[in-house]
């Protein structure tokens, strides 16, 4: 169950309770209000490409460039980005849903995680290859990780950026959508 609290009229913030325990449920459709950039995490590993979409991404550190992924401990994908310490991310353009569908495995046509469902950059033997047409692409190195719940957080070193002025494709209340015209822009 959803709880909802009442909102002081001074600031619209809610009101202070005791803490209670909140459910799964409660948490997972709070979490669908918050809007997160699409993306595909690549990696390779014994010689066989993967790929999985994520939508949880974020940027951690400029100084130096650090990202994070979280990754399900019990996927192919986290087992193969730990050995391998390397992968890459692709915030994928606005108008990219069909490759997020295909690398969670459901998509609109063909075959589920196939790569040739968008263009590749290749960049030589023993490193990542970036995807063609997206808002961001970034190979990272992974510098550390940690168990958190179902999950397990990747940090990693941008080791190479490819970016274009693309909008990002959002996912929010289990929807995808993209960012509104910026006033000005």
């Amino acid at each position: 169950m959803l709880r909802t609290f009442p909102t002081s009229s001074a600031h619209g913030l809610p009101c202070a309770r005791d803490a209670e325990p909140v459910s799964k449920e409660a948490f997972l459709s709070a979490m669908r209000q918050a809007a997160s950039p699409v993306c595909v995490v690549t990696t390779v590993a014994d010689g066989q490409r993967m790929a999985l979409t994520v939508s949880s991404f974020l940027s951690v550190s400029a100084d130096p460039p650090l990202v994070s992924v979280c990754i399900n401990r019990n996927s192919r994908m986290c087992s193969a980005m730990t050995a391998t310490g390397s992968f890459a991310v692709h915030i994928l353009a606005d108008d990219q849903a069909h490759i997020a569908d295909t690398f969670a495995g459901r998509p609109r046509a063909g075959e589920p995680y196939d790569f040739s469902c968008v263009e590749w950059i290749s960049q030589g033997a023993g490193r990542e290859p970036l995807m063609c047409g997206g808002a961001i692409s970034a190979e990272c190195s992974v510098v550390s990780t940690t168990d958190a719940g179902t999950h397990r957080l990747f940090i990693a070193a941008v080791k190479n950026l490819l970016t274009s002025e693309r909008r990002p494709l959002l996912f929010w209340n289990r929807l995808y959508t993209s960012p509104s015209a910026v006033a000005g822009a």
